[in-house]
């Protein structure tokens, strides 16, 4: 079935409106019903909540026990993305980051980060899709099939959401607005437009995740999180993470985190999990914005809720390497709190 966005507004209407295919509501309908309840809708992500998501290593953890993630990503077009995936897995904590991908853009990862592993093994995470141009073109489209099999969680970016169909509900999306605009138009399930999705304040995130069946990640000025009934939204406060190549550390930070579940064996929690790692995202970017503006930042105000961050200091413009710098402070501070 394929919605328009012009039936989601409360004024629209029609013969034949268009209808939600699990509730049996009009997409018009639901839509206002999505409106009405915006003051409790959202959720904002906390520290403190972000915190239940980390695993502090113990004396009994090994480098297994502390998550491997294993990369499909970059390529000898973007090999950037597989070294920003890769520096972000390992600033997150992963216990070993395998990678899958060409010869001289896993050179390119091991020139910077010689701790990760060329090659296949076992893995409880797949990061798949940054800086691939097109994954159905690409051989570890096969890394994806597998891993789909096997209920492994994945996560899904960039050129990896053409290889995306409906109900699986271990996969994680992560687009932004014109990718998911993309998606739902390949799929048939939606007209939005890269516009209408910006616009929304997360409601195309929303029905995104009932269309889809998964957990999805829609990037923006803020981040919104939704799988079933949880509906999160990171706050970022800056805008300095609006850079090439920071979406390939989110993908790299939310691989780990769910890895980590995964190696102990709890409940995947998917939209808490990658909502951690959005917070931890956007906050290792306010913290390399501020590095850069040459300020100091006590680790009280790492972890301070975002509308206290929201009137500066501005910070200074930010690489996307930065940000994967900045993540072990982030964690650091996130667990001492």
């Amino acid at each position: 079935m394929n919605h328009d966005f012009n039936d989601f507004s409360a004024g629209a209407s029609g013969d034949h409106p268009a209808l939600d295919t699990d509730t049996g509501k009009s997409v018009g309908q639901a839509m206002t019903e999505h409106a009405d309840s915006e003051p409790e809708r959202w959720h904002s992500v906390t520290a403190g909540e972000v915190r239940a998501c980390l695993h502090e290593p113990t004396e009994q953890d090994n480098k297994y026990s502390r998550g491997v993630v294993l990369l499909a990503t970059g390529s000898v077009t973007y090999p950037g993305a597989a070294v920003l995936s890769a520096q972000a897995a390992c600033r997150t904590g992963a216990g070993l980051v395998r990678y899958s991908g060409p010869a001289s853009v896993a050179a390119a990862v091991l020139a910077v980060r010689p701790e990760v592993v060329h090659g296949l093994g076992n893995f409880g995470a797949l990061v798949i899709g940054s800086g691939i141009p097109d994954a159905r073109e690409d051989e570890r489209a096969a890394l994806y099939r597998s891993a789909l099999a096997a209920g492994t969680p994945i996560v899904v970016d960039a050129g990896a959401l053409t290889l995306v169909e409906p109900g699986h509900k271990n996969l994680v999306v992560t687009p932004h607005a014109r990718e998911l605009s993309e998606l739902l138009k390949r799929l048939d399930l939606a007209k939005m437009s890269a516009d209408e999705i910006a616009e929304s304040e997360g409601e195309a995130a929303v029905l995104a995740s009932e269309l889809l069946g998964c957990t999805v990640l829609l990037k923006g000025r803020h981040t919104y999180i939704v799988s079933g009934d949880e509906r999160l939204r990171v706050r970022t406060p800056n805008s300095w993470l609006a850079t090439a190549g920071t979406g390939d550390v989110l993908a790299g930070v939310i691989g780990t985190l769910l890895a980590t579940r995964h190696a102990h064996r709890l409940a995947p929690k998917h939209p808490q999990v990658v909502a951690a790692a959005a917070w931890l995202h956007a906050r290792a970017g306010w913290l390399a914005s501020q590095r850069a503006a040459g300020l100091e930042t006590p680790p009280a105000s790492v972890h301070a809720p975002a509308l206290m961050l929201d009137h500066g200091p501005l910070g200074g413009p930010i690489l996307a390497s930065d940000v994967a710098g900045a993540i072990p402070n982030v964690v650091a501070a996130v667990l001492a709190k």
